[in-house]
C-alpha cells in the first residue's frame, strides 16, 4: 500500500472505538502492504486490526475472514486468530474516505507469545512445525470459497508468472541462475501440477507468522496469502524456511517434512514436488523482495529482511542433486 494511503495511528483508534466500541493504545506492526494494529486496551489485553485494500474477486464475507470462521467451527483447538465482529455484527467493515480507494477493517483476536525466531531452534520444535501445519491442513480439507482459486506474486503454481518481474529489475543477484530455474519450472513442473489434488493452503508458513514456546508451537499467525493448491506446496514453504548452514543445510529442514508426515502422511508424488516448491519460494523471495522494493523504497528494511538468507540457500539447494534430494525426503518420511 503506498505511504499516501497509510492508515495513521490516531486513524486505527478511532475505527477501533467507532467501529467496534473498542478503545486502545495502537501499535503499528510490521507488514508487507496491509495495514496492520496491535491495539492495547485498558484491561492490557489486545486486538489485532488489520486494514486491507479491497479485492473486487472476494465476496461480502472475505476468502480470509471466511476461512478463519470455518476453522473456529472444525477446529476450535487450533491456536489461531478469532474474528471479532463489528458493533452492527458486521465480519467485516468497508472504510471508505474521500482520499483513498475503500479498504475493508477487521478484527480478530490477538495471540500473545513469542515468535519462532525468538525461540531457540531444536530438532523437536521442527517437527512440531510440521504436525502443526499438518493439522491446519487437514482442517481446512473441504472448505471452500470463490475466492480460493485467486492467485497473487508467491503463488508457486504460477511461479513462471515472475519472469517479467525479473526482466524489469536492473539489477538483480544471480540473474541467471534465476532464468534458469524458471526455465526448468516452466517445462518440467507446471505440467505436472495438473494432477496434483488440491484444497486451501496457509502458504507463508515460517518464523514472522508461528508462535512458540520450547518445543511447541503455540500460534498460528496471517492467513493473508492462502489459495486453493497442493499440499506439497504448503509444506515446501516451511521446510524452506528452515534450512540450515552448510556442510549440511537440508538436515534442519527435514525434522520439518518428517513432522508433517507423521499428522497427514504425504504421496511419493508429493516429494518431487516439495523439492521444486522449494527451489521456486526461494528465488521468489529474491525476486519479489527487490521487485516491491521498487515499487516501495520506504519499506525497504522489512522486505528484503530475508533476501540475503534466501539467496544463500538458493545457492546451496541448487548445488544438491534433485536424486539426492528425493532419496533424503524419503529416508526422512520412511518411505520405501
Amino acid at each position: 500500500m503506498p505511504a499516501a494511503l497509510r492508515v495513521s495511528q490516531a486513524q486505527a483508534a478511532r475505527i477501533a472505538r467507532e467501529c467496534y466500541g473498542v478503545t486502545g493504545t495502537a501499535q503499528r506492526l510490521a507488514a508487507e502492504h496491509d495495514d496492520t494494529y496491535r491495539l492495547t486496551l485498558a484491561d492490557g489485553s489486545s486486538r489485532l486490526l488489520r486494514v486491507s485494500p479491497v479485492d473486487p474477486v472476494e465476496a461480502d464475507v472475505s476468502f480470509h475472514t471466511a476461512l478463519l470462521q470455518h476453522l473456529a467451527r472444525t477446529a476450535p483447538e487450533l491456536p489461531v486468530q478469532r474474528v471479532i465482529p463489528a458493533l452492527d455484527g458486521a465480519q467485516e467493515v468497508t472504510l471508505e474516505t474521500p482520499d483513498a480507494p475503500p479498504r475493508i477493517v477487521r478484527m480478530t483476536t490477538y495471540l500473545e507469545g513469542r515468535l519462532l525466531e525468538a525461540v531457540p531452534a531444536s530438532a523437536a520444535l521442527r517437527r512440531d512445525i510440521g504436525a502443526m501445519l499438518a493439522r491446519v491442513d487437514m482442517a481446512l480439507r473441504g472448505f471452500t470459497h470463490p475466492a480460493a482459486t485467486r492467485s497473487h506474486l508467491w503463488d508457486l503454481q504460477n511461479f513462471t508468472q515472475l519472469r517479467a518481474l525479473l526482466d524489469d529489475l536492473p539489477e538483480v543477484q544471480c540473474r541467471d541462475a534465476l532464468a534458469e530455474c524458471l526455465d526448468r519450472f516452466d517445462a518440467v513442473v507446471r505440467p505436472s501440477l495438473a494432477r496434483a489434488p488440491k484444497q486451501v493452503i496457509h502458504t507463508d508458513f515460517h518464523g514472522d507468522n508461528l508462535l512458540a514456546d520450547g518445543c511447541r508451537v503455540t500460534g498460528v499467525l496471517d492467513f493473508g496469502d492462502s489459495l486453493s493448491g497442493p499440499v506439497a506446496m504448503d509444506v515446501a514453504v516451511a521446510v524452506c524456511y528452515q534450512l540450515g548452514e552448510p556442510p549440511d543445510p537440508l538436515a534442519p529442514a527435514l525434522d520439518v517434512l518428517a513432522g508433517y508426515h507423521a499428522a497427514a502422511p504425504l504421496g511419493p508424488a508429493d516429494l518431487p514436488l516439495i523439492g521444486d516448491f522449494m527451489l521456486a519460494r526461494l528465488a521468489a523471495r529474491i525476486i519479489v523482495s527487490q521487485w516491491n522494493v521498487a515499487r516501495e523504497p520506504a519499506n525497504r528494511a522489512y522486505l528484503m529482511r530475508r533476501t540475503p538468507q534466501a539467496a544463500a540457500h538458493f545457492d546451496l539447494l541448487r548445488a544438491m542433486p534433485a536424486d539426492v534430494v528425493l532419496r533424503r525426503f524419503r529416508t526422512a518420511c520412511e518411505m520405501p
